[in-house]
């Protein structure tokens, strides 16, 4: 059975270390045998690091070593396009700041959203992006996009670290599979790949299954989380409508043996450490179910 990579947040909202948060998560993997984590530290677009952030990220790195833990998967916040810059520059040194910044956490992916074409929301970068067509063609436009990615893949492979483009939904640039497999497919590159966001899947109606065989040996990262199919909800594996058992029969198919990533952060009790072990339990039992069926035997 895969293993489950659960989600930690060490920042507290003075932008520090949470110490208390992380004795909490001592107890967690130490009572549960967690040998995965996922992580983020800058939630901004735009990020300047500090001597807090330095501080924080190498306390991170030492509760990994202290609890020896492996993080599977770390967020990249910052734009992919800038409208402005024919040479790209400023995007490519954010890039190249975060793997400078976060490369000693020794992330096995660094999770990127293809859509980020400013440094503000969804609204921003679509006038962005319009602003960006009176200057160059969209055909240009995606070039640029292209080669810089392509440039962060380049950087990260340096550091053992893989990117991994994410879907998004609700009509986001790149958002559409298609449009993602294009993007990969044209930045051609052996350390670019994709991560497949299930939650977001569910929100834009996609066949799970399918889109896990289109991505297969490119399938880096996976977020496990679950919603309704309206909003990004969130919610916990199994309480929501993905039918999780089809999409690990098609993680079964391609060989995937990567991390279970779980992108939710509550169950339906208050207890951490005993709402943690449930998720974990009811993934085990969704991959027995895709191996061997829904058969079980009567209680005696």
């Amino acid at each position: 059975m895969r293993e489950c990579s659960i989600h930690l947040n060490f920042k507290n909202e003075n932008g520090l270390f949470n110490k208390e948060r992380a004795k909490q998560y001592r107890e967690v993997i130490q009572k549960l045998n967690i040998k995965y984590i996922n992580t983020k530290w800058n939630d901004e677009l735009f990020f300047i690091p500090n001597e807090n952030d330095f501080s924080g990220i190498n306390k991170i790195r030492q509760f990994c070593i202290d609890n020896d833990v492996t993080i599977t998967s770390f967020h990249f916040n910052g734009p992919i396009f800038d409208k402005d810059d024919a040479t790209q520059s400023f995007c490519r040194r954010l890039m190249k700041q975060s793997i400078d910044l976060y490369h000693i956490l020794k992330p096995q992916v660094m999770v990127v959203h293809p859509g980020a074409l400013s440094l503000g929301r969804f609204s921003d970068h679509k006038q962005a992006y319009s602003k960006a067509l009176k200057t160059y063609n969209a055909d240009q436009i995606h070039q640029m996009i292209v080669e810089n990615i392509r440039y962060f893949g380049d950087i990260a492979q340096e550091k053992e670290i893989k990117i991994a483009l994410e879907n998004i939904f609700g009509g986001r640039f790149y958002s559409q599979i298609d449009d993602l497999v294009k993007l990969v497919n044209d930045i051609n590159h052996p350390n670019v790949g994709y991560c497949f966001d299930c939650g977001h899947g569910n929100i834009d109606k996609v066949s799970h299954p399918e889109v896990i065989r289109i991505m297969n040996d490119k399938l880096f990262e996976l977020h496990l989380h679950d919603n309704f199919g309206d909003k990004d909800l969130h919610l916990p594996i199994g309480l929501g409508t993905i039918n999780y058992v089809e999409i690990i029969k098609a993680l079964n198919e391609i060989n995937y043996t990567s991390t279970a990533t779980f992108e939710f952060f509550r169950w339906p009790i208050d207890n951490r450490v005993e709402g943690i072990k449930n998720a974990i339990e009811l993934w085990q039992v969704l991959e027995k179910i895709a191996q061997e069926g829904y058969n079980t035997n009567e209680w005696k």
